[in-house]
């Protein structure tokens, strides 16, 4: 027996150590993983403020060996005629030269070598400090090559290290960014990146251009040097547009500066086909760059001290956390166990019969709590029943929930107590957040898959529907009525309800229209039996339906026609045009899939090849594809395919029209016309393929060598002289090339190849570019402040009306040849009020069309600039031109 009773109260406290002591691990356990996380975030914190230490110590060695390289080059050209040549000096200018810019240069070089030295130094204790004492020892060797004369091969050196560090900064910054930064640290950094990135590539435009300039540069000097000055001034607009203020002011500041406005003049004159600097010029610019890279070098290291010190903020903020949470981590255990100490104290025998119940609970078994013994017990043995009853009920709700049975009885029967009803509200809201959940997702679904203005399925959903008709009728292959057809809606005249009464008013007609279609496959004849429609809005005003178990194509026509019906029917509108009646029409399109079934795309060109035609034919009617749409599509995707090896054969040639002023009778320019000499079908017109061009992004290759095959010829004329020397020519540029931003590099990139001014140049498009294309009128203006022209072509045809004309950013205005050629009183006074309001908005106009002479003077009387036609000139091959040139000299007297 007393063997028995020393045991009993051992056994209870090893029971009461585990009722407290697991749930304390438990915390313990948590706290233990709240301390290693916030750990670890200092560690990646510190990690990335070195990163970013070392990025802008190995930037500053980067800077210092892309200002090394002019200096060292310089004064080795003074001091060697051989050197001289090869970088295209003239040994004989050296003597003066060498007087007054050696001193000059070999201090720029002692101070930039110091420089050099001076960040592999300040490089010392960061994580770049052997790769900044390797780049030293290269500078070194390549300083010692300056004397064998190979300056190419020294400067070809130094670019290549210093392109080789701009990229481990790069690569230094990109880590410091995946290592866990903050929202100001991430800011500081991406500042740092974007004036490292610029102040990389200003630092190597001057080398580049000197080296673009020697008498030996290729074209691939040149396209470097294009290359480094695009992308400097590329990088600074990013840095203008996506900086800090405290970043923008500093690097206006810098890019401001004497010393940076000095290399930017010569720089851009050089890009855009400018001369070339005399020998004392290139002294004062390789002077000048020195000032620039130190003012940019300034704001590099300004801007990597910010982000240091910002990437660094976090480390003290995290380390100052880890020591509290270690210390709450502490203080819980402490408390914990003096707990448990307390327990074992004031806790009697009694409870001891209650053991085995308790540790069955304790490890999740819910057993049934005998509730005899003692009332102390008794009362502890109702409590712990009550515990496993309201944990069933939680473990049960919980499986409901876990089973997605939300709708159970059990997960709304309530739990008994205070703490029950926390929990039941607990588990109502998270079975209303799946609810919700659900319901969020349904309608997502149905916004990703449904236009958002007429509530259909949008274009994606179309698709998806098309896809699934063809396979479920590909399961049935022997029955003719399983076919599935579609019906192509383009609505005839949206465009002027829009223009009349506003989008809003535009938008009430789509959804009315919409209805209306809706309504026409739910009801009416021949719907129903077995027939399945289904509308979609592909964007627009385009719209199409599809049809399952479509049968013959006389079902589909007819329900197009219905289609019609209801789409030309009158619209009242609402809202701010309430009580206005608009009619808009409609040309439908219909397809059905082949025997052998089909692709959805498939499907869905041939009903839009249907409808072109049906709009082509007076709009209002329905077309059915055929045979014949089955041929056009596969003529012009051949004719596509030919005219794509055609421009790469070099089978397109460009012929020029004179155009000339109506003043002087002197030709002050021409208009290149593209023409295709296609084998076996000789010169073929623009007619014939320029649609199809315009249909993909052929037209984009096409006008692009256009500009470079007329720049190119205007710099042939002037090399000849003669009466073509120093005229500007006309390019017609596509609505789809001019919407992309590429095509003010390809004017930039064709000018400077020729070495022509941009006000050379001209760019035609057409009234409907600036309705179709959202992104036309900033590329225009961007062109303009190129210097490029603009002319608005064939204007009169369109939409434009003269009141928009100050806002339209052209500098041309040429009148359509419908209007000069008619001898309708009414056109002859539209010309008239055309010349007057361009003059009166300061623009020019030109005629086109003239091939009579009382057109002419007609168009003289009226003040017209200038006029091209047949009567003043055809369209000619550039060796042809002049010999039509001379012959319209000798007629202009008499005109």
């Amino acid at each position: 027996m007393p063997t028995a009773r020393a045991r009993r109260p051992g056994t209870l406290r090893r029971s009461l150590f585990a009722l407290v002591l697991v749930p304390v691990a438990g915390l313990v356990g948590f706290m233990g993983h709240a301390v290693d996380q916030q750990a670890a975030r200092a560690r990646a914190t510190a990690t990335a403020a070195q990163d970013v230490r070392s990025a802008v110590a190995l930037d500053a060695v980067r800077a210092a060996v892309a200002r090394e390289v002019v200096p060292v080059l310089g004064r080795a050209v003074l001091q060697d005629p051989q050197a001289a040549s090869s970088v295209g000096v003239d040994p004989g200018a050296l003597t003066p030269l060498s007087a007054t810019a050696a001193p000059a240069l070999a201090a720029q070089r002692h101070a930039v070598q110091l420089g050099t030295d001076a960040a592999v130094a300040a490089a010392a204790g960061t994580g770049a400090q052997d790769r900044a004492r390797a780049a030293q020892r290269t500078v070194r060797q390549l300083r010692a090559s300056t004397a064998d004369g190979d300056l190419l091969a020294v400067f070809a050196g130094y670019r290549e290290l210093a392109a080789d560090l701009a990229t481990e900064v790069d690569d230094l910054l990109r880590s410091a960014r995946t290592a866990g930064l903050d929202g100001a640290g991430t800011g500081a950094l991406t500042d740092l990146q974007l004036v490292s990135r610029a102040s990389a590539l200003a630092s190597a435009e001057v080398p580049l251009f000197f080296a673009a300039a020697r008498g030996q540069a290729g074209p691939a000097d040149r396209e470097a040097f294009l290359t480094a000055w695009g992308g400097y001034r590329g990088a600074a607009a990013e840095v203008e547009a996506q900086g800090s203020p405290h970043l923008v002011r500093a690097w206006r500041a810098a890019t401001s500066s004497p010393g940076a406005v000095a290399v930017d003049g010569p720089l851009r004159a050089a890009a855009l086909g400018g001369p070339t600097p005399s020998l004392p010029g290139f002294v004062g610019l390789a002077a000048a760059n020195g000032t620039r890279d130190a003012a940019l070098r300034e704001v590099v290291e300004t801007t990597g001290t910010r982000a240091t010190d910002t990437a660094r903020a976090p480390v003290v903020h995290a380390e100052r956390t880890l020591r509290l949470l270690v210390a709450l981590c502490a203080l819980i255990v402490v408390g914990s166990l003096v707990a448990a100490l307390l327990l074992r104290r004031w806790i009697a025998a009694p409870l001891s019969r209650l053991a085995a119940q308790a540790r069955a609970v304790s490890d999740g078994v819910l057993v049934d709590v005998d509730e005899g013994g003692p009332l102390e017990v008794r009362t502890v043995a109702r409590g712990l029943a009550a515990t496993v009853d309201t944990l069933r009920r939680v473990r049960d709700q919980a499986q409901a929930v876990a089973d997605g049975t939300l709708d159970a009885e059990v997960v709304h029967r309530p739990v008994r107590g205070a703490l029950g009803e926390v929990v039941h509200a607990s588990v109502q809201q998270m079975v209303g957040a799946l609810h919700e959940r659900e319901r969020l997702r349904a309608v997502l679904a149905h916004q990703a898959t449904h236009d958002a203005l007429t509530g259909l399925p949008n274009r994606a959903r179309a698709g998806e529907l098309i896809s699934a008709a063809l396979d479920r009728a590909a399961r049935h292959p022997d029955d003719p009525s399983a076919r599935v057809g579609l019906l192509f809606v383009d609505l005839d005249h949206f465009k002027a309800v829009n223009d009349t009464h506003g989008h809003t008013a535009g938008d009430q007609l789509l959804r009315v229209v919409g209805a209306r279609m809706s309504a026409c496959l739910v009801d009416g004849p021949g719907v129903g039996a077995g027939f399945e429609g289904a509308l979609a809005r592909l964007g627009g005003d385009e719209f199409v339906v599809v049809v399952e178990r479509a049968g013959d194509q006389g079902r589909l026509v007819d329900l197009a026609t219905r289609l019609l019906d209801a789409v030309c029917a009158p619209v009242e509108l609402s809202g701010r045009h309430a009580g206005a009646r608009v009619r808009v029409g409609a040309s439908i399109g219909v397809a059905t899939s082949p025997p052998g079934g089909c692709s959805a795309e498939r499907l869905l060109v041939e009903a839009d090849a249907a409808a072109y035609r049906a709009k082509s034919a007076g709009r209002g009617t329905v077309e059915v594809f055929d045979d014949a749409l089955r041929r056009d599509i596969a003529h012009r995707t051949a004719l596509e395919e030919a005219l794509r090896t055609g421009l790469d054969a070099g089978e397109l040639v460009l012929h020029y029209q004179p155009v000339v002023d109506l003043t002087s009778s002197a030709v002050t320019g021409v208009e290149a016309l593209v023409r295709w000499d296609r084998p076996g079908h000789g010169l073929v017109g623009p007619d014939h393929f320029v649609a199809v061009a315009e249909d993909s992004d052929l037209v984009c290759d096409l006008g692009r060598w256009a500009l470079l095959t007329a720049t190119a010829q205007l710099a042939a004329w002037d090399a000849e002289g003669g009466a073509l020397a120093g005229i500007g020519a006309a390019v017609n540029v596509s609505g789809r090339h001019l919407a992309q931003p590429r095509l003010l590099g390809d004017v930039a990139v064709a000018c400077a190849g020729a070495g022509l001014a941009p006000e050379r140049l001209t760019l035609e498009i057409t009234e409907t570019v600036l309705v179709d294309e959202p992104t036309a009128r900033e590329h225009l203006r961007a062109l303009r402040a190129l210097g490029v022209k603009v002319a608005l072509d064939d204007f009169g045809t369109g939409y434009t009306s003269i009141g928009q004309l100050s806002r339209l950013p052209v500098d041309v205005l040429k009148i359509d040849r419908s209007f000069i050629a008619s001898g309708d009183r009414a056109h002859a006074d539209l010309v008239q009020l055309v010349v007057g309001a361009a003059h009166s908005f300061l623009l020019g106009v030109v005629a086109e069309g003239v091939e009579q002479d009382d057109q002419l003077q007609a168009l003289r009387a009226l003040g017209c600039d200038a006029a091209q036609g047949f009567l003043l000139g055809r369209p000619r091959p550039a060796p042809a031109l002049g010999a039509e040139l001379s012959a319209l000299a000798a007629a202009a007297p008499d005109r």
